[in-house]
């Protein structure tokens, strides 16, 4: 059947040879990694070995004890600006149902994530295969989704490759194939840089293709975040305040168009701020070369004192809301097929931005403080030389490595300690020691379970030359499989 989870690897290696499980270390002979008829029993064989293996010691998060004590990031504004400051929260043994919505943030999460659990189907009843190809991945993506019934969206879903039927899935690919897919949005730009200072994303249906349906890219993008929440994936590109608006199902106001375009938002509030009666202004708007009426007979009502909030108003709408139909609200029903609207009711946008998105940074002294070692310990040179190139790394460079690691970009908000493995199991990050092998000199990435297989290295230089490799490999958004 292939490999037993997403093990990854910058060097191209083989199938067919001793496979060890990534859970127990229990090893299995190399004819049983081997796609054959005639060896399918074996097959089946190793691969029950791994489900029983990774439920042995899942942790049962449907106990919203398992959440109590958190420790998470919070965004605050200050004298300074916006700061991110670390907090811990410990809930009091009941959860008040109704005034959840004015609970500390910590409480919250407690709540909804029970709510979540209360929809999974256990992996026990089965998964679903997403079948999928390397070489048309959202196209292929967009086709598996939308045949889907809405309830299995609450279960398990694998990823399985048209290319190679010899690798299967166990769950760490879909954190790699979700990244993926945003990234592939972005470069498309069906997800389009906002006019901001910030590297936020908002929708941009304007984008024509001959092989990709619209409305069913934007559907398909609602189930891929509601997804991505439900499994607790952070998203790897960040959506701008509007569209987290929408899905609160609340009203957008001139200040969220300040996390949208930033020359829009001045403009604006200039005009409610200063005296505009003699400003040659009219209830219309210039946009891709039409002339758009904001209002019945628009280019013949003209703004003033009187009437400006109500102008400001209008094109607030247009350009967050009337302007993306009926695309807007495709996404928003792929989205709440996955979460029900009513549980959202809790958050203000600040909040769901958190738990969507995680941690904009990562805090090196974090990962090294939740990290544990497998056959070497944290005092070994080599382990040294390893958080000693990594300190030396950009946002940018750590954010790729962690993403060869995890298949994530982003942390959870509540830091490193949260880290899951692809059944929902606290995971820690975990480096394991191999021997270096000139053959295949490259470190090796365990991705459902957050581990690193890595090589010791006799030179500094030598580890960082072979770690920035498989930075470039992430970069690629190639899934290495072993």
């Amino acid at each position: 059947m292939g490999c037993c989870c997403s093990i990854k690897s910058p060097s191209q290696t083989t199938l067919g040879r001793e496979v060890e499980c990534p859970k127990c270390q229990q090893l299995f002979p190399s004819y049983t990694t081997n796609h054959a008829v005639k060896i399918q029993n074996f097959n089946l064989k190793f691969n029950d070995h791994l489900d029983n293996c990774l439920m042995s010691s899942q942790q049962n998060i449907n106990k919203t004890e398992d959440y109590r004590g958190i420790k998470y990031w919070e965004k605050v504004q200050n004298e300074q600006g916006f700061q991110w400051v670390l907090k811990e929260y410990n809930p009091s043994l009941q959860i008040n149902e109704q005034n959840i919505s004015s609970e500390p943030f910590g409480q919250k999460q407690v709540w909804f994530r029970a709510k979540l659990e209360k929809l999974r189907i256990p992996w026990q009843n089965g998964c679903t295969i997403l079948s999928v190809s390397q070489n048309h991945l959202l196209e292929t993506s967009i086709e598996s989704i939308m045949k889907l019934k809405s309830r299995l969206l609450h279960g398990e879903l694998k990823i399985k490759f048209q290319e190679d039927q010899k690798v299967q899935d166990a769950g760490g690919l879909l954190r790699e194939w979700s990244t993926s897919i945003l990234q592939q949005l972005v470069e498309m730009e069906y997800l389009q840089k906002t006019e901001t200072k910030e590297l936020t994303y908002k929708f941009n249906p304007n984008i024509q293709s001959n092989t990709i349906d619209k409305r069913q890219l934007f559907s398909f993008l609602g189930i891929i975040v509601g997804k991505c929440l439900f499994e607790r994936i952070p998203l790897s590109s960040f959506l701008d305040r509007t569209i987290i608006k929408h899905i609160l199902r609340q009203k957008v106001t001139l200040e969220d168009i300040k996390y949208f375009d930033e020359d829009l938002f001045y403009s604006w509030q200039y005009l409610l701020n200063n005296n505009i009666d003699q400003l040659d202004l009219y209830f219309q708007l210039e946009y891709i070369g039409k002339t758009i009426n904001l209002k019945e007979n628009g280019c013949e009502i003209k703004v003033t004192n009187s009437n400006v909030q109500e102008y400001v108003n209008l094109n607030i709408f247009f350009y967050t809301q009337q302007f993306l139909e009926p695309y807007l609200s495709d996404f928003l029903t792929g989205f709440y097929q996955v979460i029900p609207k009513t549980l959202l009711r809790i958050f203000n946008p600040q909040e769901l931005e958190m738990i969507l998105f995680g941690l904009p940074f990562i805090d090196l002294q974090d990962w090294s403080k939740y990290t544990i070692y497998k056959e070497c310990s944290a005092e070994d040179y080599f382990i040294q030389w390893f958080w000693q190139i990594l300190s030396a790394w950009n946002q940018a460079e750590l954010s790729q490595f962690l993403r060869f690691c995890t298949g994530s970009t982003r942390v959870p908000v509540e830091g490193f300690s949260k880290l899951e493995s692809n059944r929902g199991e606290i995971s820690y990050f975990c480096i394991q020691a191999s021997e270096f092998d000139k053959d295949n000199p490259y470190p090796k990435a365990h991705t459902c379970f957050n581990r690193l297989e890595l090589p010791k290295y006799q030179e500094l230089e030598t580890m960082e030359v072979f770690l920035k490799a498989t930075i470039h490999e992430a970069l690629e958004g190639q899934f290495g499989l072993e």
